[in-house]
């Protein structure tokens, strides 16, 4: 019986220590606890790591200002006309910035040609498209080929991007006729361009055209380039090029008081690359501009020793985010001869 009490007392001794460490007191061995740091240590550590990752998360997420400012610097990128024209009593221009039900960060542009372009931005992403309306014309939002992200347009990154397309263009001397590819902006997107050369010696002008887009007709004095959508006997989409035996003060006050029968006018001076300083009178809206017309035009005179260059870009309203740009981007590559 002795033998057994000895044995039950060593089991319990045992089963007390494979539980812990110990310590003696008056009523026998105490089982001493586990520090609890120990035992939460790990997880606190990994809390920390999930707030801070929700913190960044959260300074990345495109605000509604970052989106309004990201969206004007694109539309200044790729119309720098627009730059003079915003503030103008001659121009409505605005800007507009909302979110919708989606949580899409929505920037409204209103342009000059009555159109209303909606940027979609994601604000975690940063990447946008959009969408266009023209009142009276097209009535219901249609998506269009526009895609950037915002955070190439943010701070001074678009402006930047201008300034080192802008410096590293120079006049390359060409052939009448010599073909060669050049990247424009063109409706929101970079769009690589099958230039052809144009020299009239006559005229004293060189200018480039996109021959896959547009027809080229020659004169003695004048280029044309036509819409090849177009009927070439009545053209809605065309530039013309000319020279005039006039004063270009003169040339510039004759074709206002013509326009200005028909259009309200903006009358500016533009400096052209290789060209130099010329005088741009814009006719995009109707007299009293409550109505926008449906053909706009914008005229460039550039003087020269005895007279002028006159380049009058006609484009419809529809075609004023292409065509009107395109020929903006081929009156930037005339230049004297």
């Amino acid at each position: 019986m002795k033998k057994n009490v000895i044995l039950i007392a060593c089991g319990l001794l045992i089963a007390l220590t494979g539980c812990g460490a110990e310590s003696e007191s008056a009523t026998g061995f105490e089982k001493e606890p586990i520090a609890a740091t120990e035992a939460v240590q790990e997880p606190a550590k990994e809390e920390t790591t999930a707030a801070e990752q929700t913190d960044n998360s959260t300074s990345d997420v495109i605000t509604q200002d970052q989106a309004l400012e990201a969206v004007k610097n694109y539309c200044l990128a790729n119309n720098p006309d627009l730059e003079s024209m915003i503030g103008s009593d001659d121009y409505t221009i605005y800007f507009d910035v909302s979110t919708s039900d989606a949580g899409e960060i929505v920037v409204l542009y209103r342009s000059y040609t009555g159109a209303e372009i909606r940027y979609y931005v994601d604000p975690a992403s940063g990447d946008v498209y959009a969408t266009e309306l023209v009142p009276g014309i097209i009535d219901e939002e249609q998506k269009n080929d526009e895609s950037f992200n915002v955070r190439d347009y943010l701070g001074n990154s678009a402006d930047s991007a201008s300034a080192s397309e802008s410096e590293s263009k120079t006049a390359v001397a060409r052939k009448d006729g010599e073909r060669f590819v050049d990247v424009i902006m063109l409706e929101g997107s970079e769009e690589p361009v099958n230039y052809e050369h144009a020299v009239n010696s006559t005229a004293g002008f060189e200018i480039d055209f996109d021959y896959d887009s547009l027809t080229r007709q020659s004169t003695s004095d004048k280029e044309s380039f036509i819409s090849i959508y177009d009927d070439i006997n009545n053209p809605e989409n065309y530039l013309e090029v000319k020279y005039v035996a006039e004063n270009a003060d003169s040339v510039v006050a004759s074709i206002s008081d013509e326009l200005s029968k028909d259009y309200e006018l903006y009358t500016d001076t533009f400096e052209l690359d290789y060209a130099g300083n010329c005088t741009r009178i814009d006719a995009s809206a109707c007299v009293g501009g409550e109505v926008m017309p449906d053909q706009l035009q914008k005229v460039y005179v550039v003087p020269t020793m005895e007279g002028a260059i006159v380049g009058t870009a006609h484009y419809s309203i529809e075609a004023a985010e292409g065509f009107g740009h395109l020929f903006a981007y081929m009156m930037n590559t005339l230049r004297f001869c």
